[in-house]
């Protein structure tokens, strides 16, 4: 779980590389999640696409707290990470440096599986493995 004013590494090529939460998009608690909308301020930036000050909205990617499956298992990611996302809900960048989960299989999601080369879709229910393709790079 990731509360307010987290910082979160941005792994898509839009420009930025630091980003902090200052808000939450539909989620009444305190903390936000995996596969969850969040608003963001750049913090570091290089590139043209998106400055250092600015707000975006961001979908978090990886987070550091263990994931919890209906079917007993868990993991978790070595960093806490997002993709910037436009007004629309669309990725800002055109490639992005992480690992897909569960999470990501509904359809609103359908333009960051393209541009994402590492997927992997463990069921929730069954600890069948559908695809894996995981590199993970800094």
């Amino acid at each position: 779980m990731l509360p307010n004013y987290s910082f979160l590494k941005v792994v898509d090529n839009s420009g930025a590389k630091l980003a902090k939460i200052i808000g939450f998009y539909g989620h009444p608690g305190k903390a936000v999640g995996v596969g969850q909308v969040v608003k963001v301020a750049i913090k570091e930036a290089k590139g043209e696409k998106v400055t250092a000050g600015e707000m975006k909205k961001a979908v978090i990617l990886e987070q550091k707290f263990p994931v919890f499956r209906p079917n007993g298992s868990h993991f978790r990611h070595l960093r806490n990470s997002c993709v910037l996302l436009s007004e629309k809900g669309q990725p800002l960048g055109n490639k992005v440096k992480a690992l897909l989960t569960y999470e990501f299989i509904k359809p609103r999601w359908s333009k960051l599986r393209t541009i994402t080369p590492n997927k992997l879709f463990l069921n929730a229910l069954s600890t069948r493995l559908y695809v894996c393709s995981y590199t993970y790079s800094y």
